[in-house]
């Protein structure tokens, strides 16, 4: 059981918002060693250097496309979003995974979206105080591996 008394807040506030910069921003400037990335190798570098026709190659039919997973990284950034705002979320879990292949102008729109879900939430991170809610503690630790996760698909996914 989750012992909220166990680590003071700030630490944990750091902690996380040092290890959620990491997943998507790679190693910090002026930092020389990473926690789990090597350099730059962050959610945005990932997808930055990526072509809508790359993002969109799906390695075989039962293999998710590069595009497929960005568009389920938005989907669980904006779905932390409506829970810290209370606000009601539009799609599922499911639908987040259906589509495949982007235009060039959907990968921009789409990558854009990442980084504006991704800002709201590292602010909230960042300015929140109080984190005493067990269900926030293990929301948002939920958060760190399922984007380690994504980002060594993705990685794995650009070598094929």
């Amino acid at each position: 059981m989750y012992d909220s008394a166990m680590v003071p807040e700030n630490h944990f506030r750091k902690a996380f918002v040092q290890l959620f910069r990491e997943a998507f921003e790679g190693r910090p400037h002026g930092q020389d060693y990473t926690w789990f990335v090597e350099g730059k190798e962050g959610i945005f570098d990932a997808l930055d250097s990526l072509t809508a026709e790359a993002a969109s190659r799906k390695p075989s039919e039962r293999c998710a496309s590069i595009a497929a997973h960005a568009y389920h990284i938005r989907f669980a950034l904006q779905a932390a979003r409506a829970e810290i705002l209370g606000e009601e979320l539009s799609g599922d879990w499911e639908s987040s995974w259906l589509k495949q292949s982007v235009t060039p102008t959907e990968w921009a729109l789409l990558i854009g979206d990442i980084r504006a879900a991704y800002a709201f939430l590292i602010g909230q991170m960042e300015a929140n105080s109080d984190w005493s809610n067990p269900d926030m503690v293990i929301g948002a630790l939920a958060q760190l591996p399922h984007m380690a996760f994504h980002l060594g698909a993705i990685r794995q996914l650009m070598k094929l």
